[in-house]
């Protein structure tokens, strides 16, 4: 006999509500009575009706590519990548955007009734646990924005850590020691200050807590908190931003102020988005392969779906020197 809502219910100890309210992420519950009614859906091997409708058929045509985003320089060079190898594999797809202002309602429950063959996830506010009882053998997934060890769950990655070092490193044979950072929140964000740290330390680079500036990956945002900086008597030798839109924010910036980008102040970023290669000065950065990440996504999701081992990649990054850096004067 199946397992219902109710019987997951009466082994939680709460109301069906509840266990609803779980399971979409709709209603006020604990993180702990969430954490239990999940386990006990794995220990009992419930499944929702509409998962348990769409599992007679098992195939549905469809992957599931969900992210924070679906246009701009990184969401969209990602994009790009995922469909050109589905185009390539005759792949249909349907994409959803769950930014972190957005109810994911929707998303958790066309997820956890396995509306879709695979899902390629670049959205954090997907939860670990939802991701976790989604996969399957039926209904692998590949992350993109964080580390998830789980069955029928791989992760591909760019390197953070390393795009990070990478730069404090170039800043470092710059002879430039002073230095102050425009960085973001989230996986990335604390990734690239984990790399960035180990620079400091490594080099002996000069980076106070109070240069490290809040610049919400936003061009506009890094704009104005870079002119706040500077007006507040702060005169780095570098600024490294965390990604390109920053990095360009700061440059306008700096150059309303009167400053000159690299020879009173060198700017550094990371993303190596096309403007990046067209503005003035050119952008010194950390290229990282968006489009690839995109495409071994895809590899990856339709690989599992034949049949093979979750795996962990992480793609290398590496520096392109242009013209917003400069080495210091002796």
């Amino acid at each position: 006999m199946a397992v219902t809502i109710k019987d997951v219910a009466e082994a939680a100890g709460v109301s069906i509500s509840t266990v609803s309210y779980a399971l979409n992420h709709t209603g006020p519950v604990s993180k702990e009575k969430k954490q239990k009614i999940m386990e006990i859906v794995k220990e009992l091997g419930y499944v929702p009706n509409g998962m348990a409708k769409s599992l007679k058929n098992r195939k549905n045509g469809f992957i599931g590519y969900f992210a924070n985003s679906l246009y701009g320089v990184v969401y969209g060079e990602v994009m790009r990548g995922i469909e050109s190898e589905m185009d390539r594999h005759g792949q249909e797809m349907i994409a959803a955007k769950c930014g972190p202002m957005q109810d994911i309602t929707h998303i958790s429950r066309l997820l956890l009734e396995r509306m879709v063959d695979g899902a390629i996830i670049f959205a954090e506010k997907i939860p670990n646990d939802v991701i976790s009882l989604l996969a399957s053998a039926q209904c692998p997934v590949v992350v993109l924005d964080r580390e998830l060890e789980a069955p029928f769950v791989s992760t591909v990655l760019i390197d953070n850590e390393d795009s990070a070092f990478r730069a404090g490193e170039y800043i470092n044979s710059l002879n430039l020691k002073r230095v102050a950072c425009l960085v973001g929140k989230g996986f990335d964000g604390e990734r690239r200050m984990a790399g960035f740290r180990q620079a400091v330390e490594t080099f002996g680079l000069d980076c106070p807590s109070g240069w490290c500036i809040e610049g919400d990956w936003q061009e506009e945002t890094a704009y104005h908190r870079t002119a706040e900086f500077i007006k507040g008597g702060n005169r780095p030798e570098v600024v490294f931003a965390f990604n390109d839109e920053m990095a360009i924010g700061c440059i306008r910036a700096l150059q309303e102020l009167k400053l000159r980008v690299p020879e009173d102040i060198s700017v550094i970023g990371v993303d190596d988005i096309e403007k990046s290669a067209v503005m003035t000065p050119r952008l010194t950065t950390v290229h990282r392969p968006l489009c690839e990440l995109g495409e071994i996504a895809a590899q990856t999701l339709l690989g599992m779906m034949k049949g093979e081992a979750s795996r962990r990649i992480l793609l290398p990054t590496s520096l392109i020197q242009r013209e917003s850096c400069i080495k210091a004067r002796v």
